[in-house]
């Protein structure tokens, strides 16, 4: 992540680790319904790094991201919960300058810092640019390498409001259901009936 070290150097968190978390993490969606842009956006000190995610990919960091957590609250139970902002800004913010689009994120925790992180993979050196990055490599003599990758770490109480977000996100651009007011998957609806529904919360009574 060398186009970012700027923006790193002046964070003094695990310097000698190389490790810098970031001030805040958030996504988002621009666009209109149907045609959507999903974005990653991470700050460090008061710039804003972004990239550009599927759908499917700000889904599943919703879903994946919870798992993790209550996986490291299991197996570190002396941690305690995660410490979330009481006002916490999610708000994407300008410029959206996405570094690259996204082909793949991993989510993994470091237990040393205490910390989320997650890799993201430039797309186009995982698909059409792979041709060109192994035919370099042998022309250099050089061994196979890896895709360039960003490392973002976060805190787990950032990484929660995160998952959340990101959830916020997906279902921003669903239409609602006009009989009982929930977003409305791509692949169909299940529309529960009236007398199964509270009329408070709209919430299925079991």
């Amino acid at each position: 992540m060398a186009d970012t070290q700027p923006a790193f150097a002046a964070l003094p968190y695990y310097e000698g680790d190389e490790v810098y978390p970031v001030t805040r993490i958030t996504a988002g969606a621009v666009g209109a319904p149907g045609r959507r842009t999903f974005v990653l956006q991470a700050f460090f000190g008061i710039e804003p790094f972004s990239w550009i995610i599927e759908k499917d990919q700000a889904m599943a960091l919703s879903k994946a991201i919870p798992e993790l957590l209550d996986d490291v609250r299991e197996e570190f139970p002396e941690l305690g919960d995660p410490l979330v902002a009481a006002a916490p800004n999610l708000n994407l913010a300008e410029p959206l300058q996405p570094l690259f689009r996204v082909g793949s994120i991993g989510v993994e925790y470091d237990r040393l810092h205490d910390l989320v992180i997650f890799t993201l993979v430039d797309a186009d050196t995982m698909n059409g640019g792979e041709e060109e990055a192994a035919a370099l490599d042998e022309m250099m003599g050089d061994e196979e390498s890896d895709p360039p990758e960003h490392q973002i770490y976060v805190t787990r109480g950032q990484a929660k409001l995160l998952g959340e977000q990101a959830a916020r996100a997906v279902v921003a651009g669903r239409l609602l259901c006009p009989r009982c007011n929930a977003p409305m998957d791509d692949f169909g609806h299940f529309c529960p009936p009236a007398n199964a529904r509270n009329r408070r919360g709209g919430e299925i009574m079991h």
